[in-house]
């Protein structure tokens, strides 16, 4: 009977333990597979985003390797004949001739990343810096718009995941505090006889262990289940907007770590804290 009450009371322990580090682990998911998501839109939106340079001269395309610190990927010359073919037939033919020769050169740019507002407004100070640049179009109201979104739910992703990390801190320190309260007798005689702290509280630090382990397992299995089942929580079509491929050994080893630091530093800043008020 007692090795039974013991037993239950040593799973209450675990159980108290597992579900604030869970709904840590679950949040913390979230945020690293929506971020990595956020991140390959970012990269699929740069292949559409290009920036327009008209010059009055040819540009010198090896010289532009990299602008505002990004890559630059490729850099495309427009034929002039598309752009004639379009309004030549409202032209006489030494009007055409004229054009061909007075009309400027253009050129689209694609970089590696989509860039930040700041960093597209220092590419634009680089461009102007290129001589004989005529125009450079940025299509900045486009592009603030886009950024803006993403930046914004990049905020609303880290400020959810931070309340309820905090959220599960609290309630990890609060239930070791509950079981030093039930504890202290038991610890009180211990000391009184030379154990430490630690040795003291072993069995707090095992079941906390043991159920970071347990966590960690359950929501590793969660995020394996739902990464072989994407079309569960995304519809196919979305793949053609969104490249949903996140990396799943990186997240899980994450996840591992992050249950092992926050149990550990739990454990060990409640144990300064009952040492210096006892």
């Amino acid at each position: 009977m007692k090795s039974a009450r013991k037993f239950f009371s040593c799973m209450r322990n675990i159980v108290s333990f597992i579900i604030p580090l869970s709904i840590m682990l679950i949040t913390f998911s979230m945020y690293m597979f929506t971020t990595e998501i956020i991140d390959n839109y970012k990269t699929k939106i740069s292949d559409d985003y290009s920036i327009v340079v008209i010059t009055n001269t040819p540009l010198i395309k090896d010289d532009i390797n990299s602008l505002a610190g990004i890559k630059v990927k490729k850099i495309v010359t427009l034929d002039k004949s598309q752009i004639i073919n379009k309004v030549k037939d409202s032209l006489s033919e030494n009007s055409i001739f004229l054009l061909k020769q007075r009309l400027p050169y253009f050129y689209t740019i694609n970089l590696d990343t989509f860039p930040t507002t700041t960093q597209l407004d220092t590419i634009k100070e680089e461009l102007s810096k290129i001589p004989n640049v005529k125009k450079i179009e940025i299509f900045s109201k486009d592009h603030n718009k886009i950024f803006s979104l993403l930046v914004l739910n990049q905020k609303t992703i880290i400020t959810f995941f931070v309340i309820s990390l905090i959220f599960s801190i609290i309630l990890f320190s609060k239930q070791i505090q509950l079981w030093f309260f039930e504890h202290h007798e038991k610890i009180a005689i211990m000391q009184l006889h030379g154990a430490s702290i630690i040795y003291s509280a072993s069995v707090v630090i095992r079941d906390a262990i043991i159920s970071a382990l347990i966590a960690f397992f359950i929501v590793s299995g969660l995020l394996y289940f739902v990464f072989n089942n994407l079309t569960l929580v995304f519809p196919p079509e979305l793949n053609s907007i969104i490249d949903i491929h996140p990396t799943l050994d990186k997240e899980i080893l994450s996840l591992f770590v992050l249950s092992m630091v926050i149990s550990i530093t739990t454990i060990i800043g409640v144990l300064f804290k009952y040492k210096l008020t006892k």
